[in-house]
């Protein structure tokens, strides 16, 4: 770890708040053309940052050389000494902490089964005074690791929900932090996927799910039985209920669900009758992302929304005058509470976007001051990025589809070589957050198009639904209007366009410029999906309930005659007659690498002289690029595919 990662106390910039505003330090000021492609390529240092319960200590993963230990630094004073603690060369997905002693952590494992690549994952706790591992998921005989319901403030206990087969549902267990003994609390039940508990530890309520219908099953106090409440009907693949939340001493809660509308929404409920009462928080446009609780009351603070932007519609007085504070030190950026102590004295805040890739800062409200902590990105921190601008436009069929669109500094917005860059998942949504693609695509000379096509999440129901099986279709259609829309304006040169994803956004790329090499000059894959109904048969074996697979199925198929074999690349091979890059990590356990390797086979085997195939296997890689040394490599051909076959300088030249 770089030391400098940690900003020493008596160097970090103290803010006093009743100042008008503050800069973030160091100012940008390098011009991010002359950033070589290994800056761009660079990890975060740090990732998950948490406050302890107690405000004194930050725990976060720190990434070194494609590996990730956990590292524990104060909060405060002269001396932040970082405590590194090892996991034997696993992944860390996320930490949390059960008191200000404990760390709970989630492993990420590769299995190689039969041929087939399969992500697991595993629980563990790290005692930070003894600096012992304890596994939490000792009976857990499925792949995925168990979600913490709670944990104890005081660190002595916490709840567990884990599958004990892979087909089973889960059970929940309380596990004594001392002693590491295991108490069944609830044991599996039919179709309960979800269980959730109060603000005290007691186990209040698990949903189950049926086809269409979700149904609640509610104790009133501990060592209640269950018993089922009403529940309505919700139609449709994304009727859900996201959260719950419980009011201390009341039979009543709060819900995020899009039952009652297009969109999720923040509502009370009565866990009595199942009744959904009024509206707490409700965007015109975009979903709830999640209710923030008060620490104190253990009502709702505030409630998450994202636009454009990221949101938080605070309830708390206290809280919107903090927010007001923030924003007005930190103009233009996404000011977030990331994490808060138990007395809600001391903010743990991350400010930043699309163009800066943040610092994360202590404010103590007390003492009205914050103190920068840690600049995960800190090369970047001093080079002038693109501005990332949210837009929206009309896809041929009417739909309003939004996206943002990236211009490279220093030259006129008009008539630039344009990179289209529909994003993985494919239902989910690109944000207004840094990505290192996009700038370094945009400091090469090069505008990015990054559209939220139909299906895309976060905008509600309709929008999601729009997407249901429209793989290489209607979902496809958005992205060829998002180049068109451009090229109308004047800002993007028709002939000088390429299309690059990652994922399904890899999918997109390739069948992109099968379906319409006319439109694009050039493609690039990394980690994409080539061959439709191989994918669907992978995910049949590894994902954990039939649901999920019913709803996966439906999602990618449509109607059940549609042939994915017409939709798939790897099928269609013979039709591309554009150059194209293919990346892929050969320890992917989302998208199998053969996919990749099939692509490339059947691309060689075409008939004639044909445009050139560049294909490029990282043997340490999973699922996109997370080791810097790979990611450097990727970009450094990237650039070099790029400006051969669509180059950014301003002199035209011939498509290949």
């Amino acid at each position: 770890m770089r030391s400098s990662s940690i900003l020493a106390a008596g160097a970090a910039l103290s803010i006093l708040l009743a100042a008008p505003a503050a800069t973030r330090p160091p100012s940008p000021g390098s011009d991010a053309a002359t950033v070589p492609a290994a800056t761009f390529a660079d990890q975060p240092v740090f990732e998950n940052l948490s406050l302890s319960p107690d405000g004194t200590r930050i725990a976060a993963v720190e990434n070194n050389g494609g590996r990730s230990r956990l590292v524990v630094f104060l909060a405060t004073g002269a001396d932040r000494k970082p405590h590194y603690y090892e996991v034997g060369g696993r992944s860390i997905t996320s930490i949390e902490w059960a008191g200000s002693n404990h760390v709970l952590i989630e492993l990420t494992l590769t299995l190689n089964l039969f041929g087939v690549v399969l992500p697991t994952s595993r629980l563990t706790a790290i005692d930070l005074e003894t600096h012992q591992h304890h596994d939490l998921d000792a009976d857990n005989q499925s792949f995925f690791a168990g979600s913490v319901l709670y944990a104890d403030p005081k660190g002595e206990w916490l709840l567990i929900a884990a599958q004990k087969t892979i087909s089973g549902t889960p059970w929940v267990r309380r596990i004594d932090l001392k002693t590491y003994e295991t108490t069944i609390v609830e044991k599996s039940r039919p179709n309960i996927w979800s269980w959730f508990a109060d603000g005290n530890g007691v186990v209040r309520a698990g949903i189950a799910y049926d086809d269409d219908r979700w149904t609640i099953w509610y104790r009133n106090q501990p060592g209640a039985p269950l018993a089922k409440v009403k529940s309505p009907t919700v139609k449709g693949l994304a009727g859900t209920i996201d959260g719950m939340y419980f009011f201390p001493g009341e039979d009543s809660g709060a819900i995020v669900t899009n039952a009652k509308s297009d969109r999720f929404a923040a509502y009370r409920f009565d866990f009595r009758t199942g009744e959904i009462g009024d509206v707490i928080f409700q965007h015109p446009q975009v979903d709830v992302t999640s209710i923030v609780p008060n620490p104190i009351t253990r009502g709702v603070g505030g409630v998450s929304y994202e636009d454009d932007r990221v949101h938080v519609a605070w309830s708390d007085p206290a809280m919107q005058a903090t927010q007001a504070r923030l924003d007005k030190a930190f103009p233009g950026a996404d000011n977030m509470v990331v994490d808060r102590s138990m007395d809600g004295n001391r903010l743990l805040i991350w400010s930043g976007g699309a163009s800066d890739p943040g610092t994360y800062y202590l404010f103590d409200l007390a003492a009205r001051r914050l103190e920068p902590l840690v600049q995960p990105f800190e090369k970047l921190a001093k080079v002038k990025l693109a501005p990332v601008q949210p837009i929206r436009f009309a896809a041929r069929d009417g739909l309003s589809i939004p996206g943002y669109l990236t211009l490279p500094p220093g030259r006129l917005d008009r008539g630039l070589p344009l990179i289209v860059m529909p994003h993985g998942g494919p239902f989910v949504r690109d944000s207004w957050r840094y990505d290192p693609f996009v700038q370094f695509l945009a400091s090469r000379g090069y505008a990015v198009l990054q559209p939220n096509f139909r299906g895309s999440t976060g905008y509600g129901k309709y929008f999601v639904e729009q997407g249901y099986g429209q793989w290489g279709r209607k979902m496809q259609d958005d992205v060829d209007d998002g180049v068109d829309w451009l090229v109308t304006k004047g800002t993007v040169d028709p002939k000088r366009v390429c299309i690059m994803g990652a994922s399904y956004g890899g999918y997109a790329a390739l069948w992109g410029a099968i379906r319409n090499p006319e439109k694009y000059r050039c493609a690039v894959s990394l980690s994409g999906v080539t061959d439709l109904p191989g994918m669907l048969k992978y995910d049949r074996r590894a994902f954990n309930a039939p649901r999920y697979f019913k709803q996966w199925e439906s999602r990618v198929r449509g109607e059940k005659d549609t042939d994915l074999e017409a939709l798939s690349p790897l099928a269609q091979a013979r039709r591309m007659t554009v150059p194209v890059l293919i990346g892929h990590g050969e320890l992917d356990d989302n998208v199998p690498p053969r996919q990749a390797h099939k692509m490339v086979e059947a691309l060689a085997a075409r008939k004639g002289t044909q445009p050139e195939v560049v294909p490029i296997f990282y043997k340490d890689e999973k699922h996109g690029l997370r080791k810097a040394a790979n990611l450097a490599d990727f970009l450094t051909r990237l650039e070099t595919f790029l400006a051969k076959y669509n180059p950014a300088s301003t002199a035209e030249t011939k498509a290949p």
